[in-house]
C-alpha cells in the first residue's frame, strides 16, 4: 500500500489536477450564476451576497458572526457585505437584547422574495450543470466534496 506524499515529496498529480479542475469548475460555475443574475437589478451584488441572504432567511435573527462561520470569510468582509445587503434594503440588523455586542440578522420583505428568486436561480444553474448526472454519480461527488470540504475545515470542525 502506497502512503501519502509528504508535504516535501513528489506530487500526487492526480491530486494536483484534480484541485486545478476544481478551482476551474468552481470559478467558471460562480461566473455563470453571476451572469444570470445579471437580469435582475442588484447592482454591486454577487452570488456571495445573495448565498448569505439566502443562509439568513434560513436562520432569522442569527448573529452575523453565524455567516462569518458558514462562508468562511472573515469579520471585516461580512461586515461590508451585510452593509451592502442593507444599503439594498434587503436585510436589517438589530443589537441582541442580552448581549449589545452581537448583531442579530433579519430579511426585510424585499430581502425575502430576492432569497427566493436567487434559490430558484441557484437551483436551476445546480440542474444545468448536475443534472445529467447519475443518482449513484451524484451520491459519490457529493461524498467526495464533503471530505475536501472538512480538510479545509480542519480537524476542529464538526463536519
Amino acid at each position: 500500500m502506497a502512503t501519502p506524499a509528504s508535504s516535501s515529496g513528489p506530487m500526487d498529480h492526480a491530486a494536483v489536477t484534480g484541485f486545478v479542475a476544481l478551482m476551474t469548475i468552481s470559478g467558471q460555475a460562480q461566473q455563470l450564476l453571476k451572469a444570470r443574475m445579471q437580469d435582475a437589478t442588484l447592482a454591486g451584488l454577487g452570488p456571495l451576497h445573495m448565498h448569505a441572504l439566502c443562509l439568513c432567511q434560513q436562520q432569522p435573527g442569527a448573529p452575523q458572526q453565524s455567516l462569518v462561520q458558514a462562508l468562511g470569510r472573515d469579520k471585516g468582509q461580512m461586515a461590508r457585505l451585510i452593509r451592502d445587503l442593507e444599503d439594498h434594503g434587503l436585510l436589517t440588523r438589530s443589537t441582541d437584547e442580552r448581549d449589545r455586542r452581537v448583531w442579530r440578522l433579519y430579511l426585510t420583505p424585499e430581502g425575502e422574495t430576492r432569497s427566493a428568486w436567487f434559490s430558484t436561480l441557484e437551483a436551476q444553474v445546480a440542474q444545468d450543470l448536475m443534472g445529467h448526472l447519475s443518482p449513484e454519480d451524484s451520491t459519490q461527488l457529493n461524498r467526495i466534496l464533503h471530505s475536501v470540504k472538512a480538510q479545509l475545515d480542519g480537524p476542529d470542525s464538526d463536519s
